[in-house]
């Protein structure tokens, strides 16, 4: 629930999953599935710490959606006001698909996607592998 209200999202213990990192029993961040639908699943993620993501967490994340599931897209929707996210998940490689215009007081919401063709972080693998 902390990874997910650091999103800004919920997280529903019946059907949403996350992948956390920890360390020494400290939360240093992770991701939330939410909104799965076969062909396509949300995320959200968040950290708490200025290293939470690791090469680890980055193939978990991509390997569950891509692999385990067998998704086609991952999609992100962000508040284009939080540009610190848009920025985030443009280097992870989510590309801008959709805006919808004014949805928020502050501006409008990204759709970002990325398919499994876009995602260089599986090739990558865990370490030590």
């Amino acid at each position: 629930r902390k990874i997910a209200k650091a999103a800004g999202t919920f997280f529903n213990l019946d059907c949403d999953h996350c992948i956390s990192r920890v360390e020494n029993g400290e939360l240093l961040g992770g991701v939330i599935f939410t909104g799965y639908k076969v062909a396509s699943i949300g995320l959200h993620a968040a950290g708490f710490t200025p290293r939470w993501l690791d090469r680890d967490l980055l193939w978990m994340t991509f390997h569950y959606s891509f692999e385990q599931l067998g998704v086609q897209k991952i999609v992100a929707t962000i508040p284009t006001s939080n540009q610190k996210a848009v920025l985030f998940d443009r280097k992870l490689g989510f590309v801008e698909e959709a805006r919808i215009k004014d949805l928020f007081p502050d501006g409008d919401l990204l759709i970002m996607t990325m398919t499994r063709d876009q995602c260089r972080w599986l090739e990558r693998g865990r370490r030590g592998r």
